[in-house]
């Protein structure tokens, strides 16, 4: 270990499920990458020192659900500023390239984003679509040239991606999701699916799925529901998640209902991951309802979830999801210097779902600092 640091974390408690670490410790950084992690490190030689006190520094959160494909898909939005003002490092575009438009993802959106910006690609050959929908004429699925996208660029494609409501789909739905999983088969990467509105049962949707596959807007209001009118979880829904099909929160402006959530978590399904699905047709101030990543964090946290488990399904949950457990979702000596510095603040926040439910939560999840490859940039929390 040098003594010498570029940044130096100081007076923080060091919070990562990967390694079960909740300490007070210090982090030193040179260059791009931690170099140690232990307490009372010499401030002395640091270039740069950040006093943390009263925050956790975790690992770089990781949005699993954006649309960031700006100026070329009617969902796409400029996602660095808001991703690096709230302590996300990394995010998932959600289909919104196709086989034929990929290409210009990378050029345009992964090699110019100071934010790491992986995507899914969508199996429709140019990306999800709004009106008309993608796949509403099945002409436009290209499984082949989708998986052989993610085959040949496994820097940035991670995944499949496919929508299933039937505005994207049509009457198309049991052909699609056969198709989507072709194209997760062929290409060895998970398939994500979009629920909501879908033409088909949810225990076909996730009968269908294989482990690793990932269902998007798990607790969404829009039909069919993962619970039954009573509130409890369906047998399927709770089989697929113990043969490993994940669960995705996808919260967007139409996916999230307070009631669904408590329902589904108190019957057991907690989220996999925790995701905002952030996207350029959300209108209102501030992306309405979603706000940002810590937003959607808070609501779970208000919700019973402890903060432990928040983070993981910001960190490593959806870095082993995409088999990128050795490089993303972690604190460790050696690896990239993806952090954020969060802090529980005590004062009361007004937060809404989808379908007009409100409650105050008394603490919020407010980022202080996100941190790049060992730039820090200051958060807006």
């Amino acid at each position: 270990m040098s003594d010498v640091f570029d940044l130096l974390l100081t007076g923080g408690t060091v919070l990562n499920p990967a390694t079960k670490l909740n300490e007070k410790l210090d982090v030193g950084v040179t260059g791009d990458r931690i170099t140690a992690i232990q307490a009372n490190l010499p401030r002395a030689n640091a270039k740069q020192a950040l006093d943390v006190e009263g925050c956790y520094v975790t690992p770089g959160l990781i949005d699993f659900h954006v649309h960031s494909y700006w100026g070329v898909n009617p969902y796409g939005f400029n996602a660095d500023p808001i991703c690096l003002a709230s302590g996300v490092t990394t995010t998932m575009d959600a289909g919104s390239s196709g086989p034929t438009n990929f290409l210009g993802f990378r050029k345009l959106v992964y090699e110019q984003s100071r934010t790491r910006m992986l995507a899914f690609v969508a199996m429709a050959q140019h990306g999800v679509l709004n009106d008309p929908g993608e796949l509403e004429n099945l002409r436009f699925a290209d499984p082949e040239a989708a998986a052989q996208a993610v085959a040949e660029n496994r820097d940035v494609a991670i995944g499949i991606k496919l929508r299933m409501h039937k505005k994207s789909v049509g009457e198309n739905s049991r052909a699609a999701l056969r198709l989507g999983v072709k194209a997760g088969e062929a290409c060895r990467a998970p398939l994500m699916v979009h629920v909501g509105d879908t033409a088909i049962s949810m225990e076909e949707i996730v009968d269908s799925l294989r482990a690793g596959d990932i269902v998007t807007h798990c607790y969404t209001p829009q039909q069919p529901s993962i619970i039954d009118k009573n509130r409890r979880l369906l047998d399927s829904v709770r089989k697929a998640q113990e043969r490993g099909v994940i669960f995705d929160v996808g919260h967007a402006g139409g996916h999230f209902d307070f009631d669904i959530v408590r329902g589904a978590m108190g019957d057991g399904l907690l989220p996999d991951i925790i995701s905002s699905d952030l996207h350029g047709r959300l209108k209102q101030p501030g992306f309405g309802v979603v706000g940002d990543l810590p937003t959607v964090m808070t609501k779970f946290f208000a919700l019973g979830l402890n903060l432990e488990r928040i983070i993981a399904a910001c960190t490593i949950h959806p870095a082993q999801a995409i088999g990128w457990q050795d490089r993303l979702g972690s604190l460790e000596v050696g690896r990239e210097a993806d952090i954020a510095v969060l802090q529980v603040v005590t004062e009361p926040v007004k937060l809404r779902d989808s379908v007009g439910g409100e409650m105050v939560a008394r603490q919020r999840i407010a980022p202080r600092w996100t941190i790049r490859g060992g730039e820090v940039f200051a958060a807006k929390g």
